[in-house]
């Protein structure tokens, strides 16, 4: 299959892929921690009114509206609330659990691949390597909740650990007993955590860029994370500033960036919700813990970094490197951070010396 092809598949879209349901455990709604912090009530003078989120959400779509028409893109469409709540309202028999919609893609047979995406990001990430993997091992990329078109979860906060147990909870929806998985950047947490909870279910690692928010991240990455800031910072998360932070991802802009990949990261981080949860994903990243632990992970780890990864340093590298047991490091030269996608072809050489392809008997 020629590259231009594979990418196609990938093409961001909702008819793509498969669907798999899970049943997500949620707290009681009066021992659920507040997703949103608020500030309480205080007597004050009289002052202007402030805007509410009512007001952003006209200048976001106002904002939209000019980013799409410059791109040649057709607007979006109504968000109809009332058919989206119905959707993926609470099962009536069972107020503990919320059920979840977790789109994938599967491809090719052999020992299970899971490629698990960063925040931000969707299958789509994967559209250079997916399918020539997929001729030696059974390879799934999915998108997380609040990610891709998968569900926007009423009860989830995105922290490493409820990725990590909708990740867990999806092996068990498509029956994967274990697999090898494969991460990039900031969705490495969320494999490492799944790992060390179950290390039963994990055969081989291939960590690509891993970390969390870094200073070397640019400004509007920081801002999601801001408390402050970070609600107003979501909202205006638009076109312009997906392709500002593309450009300081890849090495070589002149065969990597192009008007239709900037369009396809931006498609699936358009709307309310959407942003709302790629907000919470950043905000509520706290990786402290899973670093702490990664001397008590089991699995054998690959790392992969581009020699020209702005957001990675060396010594962030050689943290991760270091403390995990059983870790080896390579770097791809000539890459930046998302060097999946700059490099396939050496990513995916190094992952079958990696992961010798083991097809099952017929």
């Amino acid at each position: 299959m020629s590259i231009m092809l594979e990418v196609k598949k990938f093409i961001n879209s909702e008819y793509i892929g498969q669907y798999a349901e899970i049943d997500f455990p949620v707290e009681a709604p009066e021992e659920a921690p507040a997703r949103k912090e608020k500030k309480p009530k205080k007597a004050m003078k009289p002052r202007k009114a402030r805007r509410d989120y009512d007001d952003y959400d006209d200048i976001e779509a106002e904002l939209d509206r000019e980013e799409r028409e410059e791109m040649g893109l057709p607007p979006l469409p109504e968000d109809d609330e009332d058919d989206y709540e119905e959707e993926y309202e609470r099962e009536p028999e069972g107020p503990s659990y919320e059920r979840m919609r977790i789109h994938y893609v599967e491809e090719g047979n052999g020992e299970p691949l899971i490629l698990i995406h960063s925040i931000s990001q969707s299958i789509y990430t994967w559209r250079n390597i997916f399918s020539r993997l997929s001729l030696n091992y059974r390879v799934i990329a999915l998108d997380l909740p609040g990610h891709g078109f998968s569900s926007r979860p009423e009860n989830f906060s995105y922290t490493i650990e409820e990725q990590a147990k909708a990740i867990e909870l999806f092996m068990d929806a498509i029956n994967i007993e274990s697999a090898h998985i494969m991460a990039f950047s900031m969705g490495s947490a969320y494999a490492l955590q799944l790992a060390m909870d179950h290390p039963e279910r994990i055969g081989k690692m291939v960590l690509i860029a891993p970390g969390g928010i870094s200073p070397e991240m640019p400004m509007p990455i920081k801002m999601l994370d801001s408390s402050l800031f970070g609600g107003v910072a979501s909202m205006l998360y638009g076109m312009r500033t997906v392709e500002k932070v593309l450009t300081e991802c890849f090495f070589d802009l002149t065969r990597t960036m192009t008007p239709e990949v900037v369009s396809e990261y931006y498609k699936t981080i358009s709307d309310r919700e959407s942003r709302r949860a790629l907000r919470d994903s950043f905000h509520n990243y706290e990786d402290e813990h899973v670093v702490g632990r990664l001397r008590m992970l089991d699995a054998p780890v690959l790392m992969l970094q581009g020699s020209e990864d702005k957001w990675r340093t060396t010594d962030q590298s050689d943290l991760y490197h270091a403390a995990m047991p059983f870790a080896g490091f390579a770097t791809v030269r000539n890459a930046g951070h998302l060097l999946h996608e700059e490099k396939a072809e050496r990513v995916i050489a190094a992952i079958l010396e990696y992961i010798p392809a083991i097809q099952p008997e017929m």
